[in-house]
């Protein structure tokens, strides 16, 4: 895997620690992230309207994640339909439980394009979690949550995070739980506002029922804000992970059926390691540039389904886009998927064909983009998280 040259990777037991910094100004989502420095990189902080990218991360020992950044793109909307579950029962429109059913309206048409929007209500089927029926705590971007963590080497750390809940939001009805985890140098605060990149790399206002969670990775380089992100040193960023989910399990109701992940770069790469950890978990992943370095002979990555949606540019220099093959690879052969494919909504996303029902693979390569997230990639992350 190729990684760009301003990367220098720093291996650790469990994961790699190493960030990268810099920031691009995308023009229709289009432009390069740029480098960082060596040993450790700087956080990127992308800025543009349609997708603009920041840095990347690093490779990784087993189970680690470099970091990266970026910014989210525009366009697209909310999948709708699906009617409310009552009292955490089936959805009377929605397959499975999710509220939703998935649109058969998708077939192959000419041209090969299969439709890929799935509707789905507010109402979830999981299993109840005692939080629901409670009165949530104050919660939004102005108000983070702390809670303590405790690494594999026993070392506790105060870590931050911030949640937002839908403005309807009813303790009676369990709701999809969607993570996302912010760029190198990017703060969990600016992912829950409002501002650039807010929204959560603004699938929120497109996939307004569910409940949000954005994590604050911690410094690489203590005092050094630009090297925040997910190095999972110790094994203290998927020990978070686990905390906020024990603090979210017992505040809210949540769905725990419907568990998903989203992430730009850094966060991207944090998204496909928790595909490959904890896909008993999480029921699916959407990734913007990138990467997993926990593959094939050795590999920790648990056998399990997982639904996945990926996007890459192939011009990515700060992380090579064969770092999202791998992980591509990882699901398609957790998924039982076949090797040939049939071009979705949006292009240039591609399904495979042939993967256990209800667990689809979509890649999206875009041709000649750099390290950025294209202005298709907030609507997709929408539909296709939607779905279920």
């Amino acid at each position: 895997m190729r990684i760009s040259q301003l990367l220098v990777p720093v291996i650790a037991a469990g994961f790699v620690s190493a960030l990268v910094a810099g920031c691009g100004n995308g023009s229709g989502g289009t432009s390069p992230g740029t480098g960082g420095s060596a040993a450790t990189g700087t956080g990127g902080a992308p800025a543009g309207t349609g997708g603009s990218a920041a840095t990347g991360g690093s490779v990784g020992a087993t189970g680690g994640t470099p970091g990266t950044g970026g910014a989210p793109g525009t366009g697209g909307a909310k999948s709708t339909g699906g009617a409310t579950g009552t009292g955490g029962a089936k959805s009377t429109g929605g397959a499975t439980g999710t509220g939703g059913t998935k649109s058969t309206g998708g077939a192959t048409g000419t041209g090969g394009t299969k439709g890929t929007g799935g509707a789905t209500g507010t109402g979830g089927s999981g299993a109840m979690t005692s939080g629901c029926g409670a009165t949530p705590p104050a919660l939004g971007p102005s108000t983070p949550q702390t809670i303590n963590v405790t690494d594999s080497k026993g070392t506790v750390t105060a870590r931050q995070f911030y949640v937002s809940i839908p403005s309807d939001y009813d303790p009676t009805k369990s709701y999809r739980l969607i993570f996302a985890w912010h760029y190198a140098g990017g703060t969990a605060a600016t992912l829950a506002g409002t501002g650039y990149s807010g929204g959560y790399y603004g699938v929120q206002p497109k996939l307004p029922e569910a409940i949000y969670v954005a994590g604050q990775g911690l410094e690489s380089t203590a005092g050094d804000a630009t090297t925040t992100g997910w190095p999972n040193t110790n094994g203290g960023d998927i020990a978070f992970l686990k905390a906020m989910l024990t603090w979210l399990e017992s505040n809210l109701c949540v769905d725990t059926t419907r568990i998903m992940s989203t992430g730009m770069s850094y966060g991207g790469i944090m998204s496909d390691t928790v595909g490959c950890q904890m896909p008993d978990v999480f029921r699916a992943v959407a990734v913007m540039s990138g990467a997993l370095f926990n593959y094939g002979a050795g590999s920790t990555c648990k056998s399990h389904d997982i639904a996945a949606w990926i996007t890459h540019g192939t011009a990515d220099t700060t992380v090579d886009i064969s770092g999202d093959e791998t992980a591509r690879d990882q699901f398609l052969a957790d998924n039982h998927c076949g090797t040939t494919s049939t071009a979705v909504d949006p292009s240039p996303c591609l399904s495979y064909d042939g993967c256990d029902s209800g667990y689809p693979v979509v890649w999206c390569p875009v041709d000649g983009e750099g390290h950025t997230i294209p202005s298709f990639a907030a609507g997709a992350i929408a539909t296709f998280l939607g779905q279920f």
